[in-house]
């Protein structure tokens, strides 16, 4: 998107963008574009500008970013895919956090940003209704299936990382 002055928080940004498809990055743009809009609205009475006035900036970034882009999928009614809106909200949080950094309201370091991150996740996972218990049972259960051999190999033929036995073996093609 746009240089951050934290080297530290450029490079969770540019880290972020590289592991991103071409289809959701399209997307992703947008929510952080529209992000950025609505966290600016208002100049000196925006979100951006209260950090100013945070008793805890660092948190307030993380669930703030989080907000605002629950805020814009109600709006998209439903239609912002959450591949594109978990990283573009991450995003938003850095960019909120280097705003932080830069009007000096806090000092954000790679131990600020663990915290914000935590805080970050935390947030997310309860609006999506994902609970630690929910994650440690599906945990579980993949670690389960991946015990038994016969779940695997269905798994690999399923995926294709296997030939089932009864497909017949290919042809070889003439040498001309």
């Amino acid at each position: 998107m746009s240089e951050m002055n934290n080297p530290l928080l450029q490079q969770a940004e540019e880290r972020i963008e590289s592991q991103l498809t071409q289809e959701n990055k399209q997307n992703y743009d947008k929510i952080v574009i529209a992000g950025m809009h609505a966290g600016l609205a208002g100049g000196p009475n925006s979100l951006l500008a209260s950090l100013k006035k945070s008793a805890d900036p660092i948190s307030d970034a993380a669930k703030g970013a989080v907000g605002v882009v629950l805020v814009l999928r109600k709006q998209a009614q439903g239609v912002m895919p959450i591949k594109a809106m978990v990283p573009a909200a991450t995003t938003l949080m850095l960019h909120a956090l280097d705003f932080v950094d830069r009007a000096k309201i806090a000092k954000v370091d790679n131990a600020a940003l663990v915290r914000a991150t935590h805080i970050f996740t935390d947030t997310i996972f309860k609006a999506l209704g994902i609970t630690k218990e929910g994650l440690a049972d599906a945990a579980q259960k993949v670690h389960a299936l991946t015990q038994n051999p016969e779940a695997m190999q269905q798994i690999n033929l399923k995926a294709g990382v296997v030939r089932h036995p009864m497909a017949p073996t290919p042809t070889p093609l003439p040498n001309s």
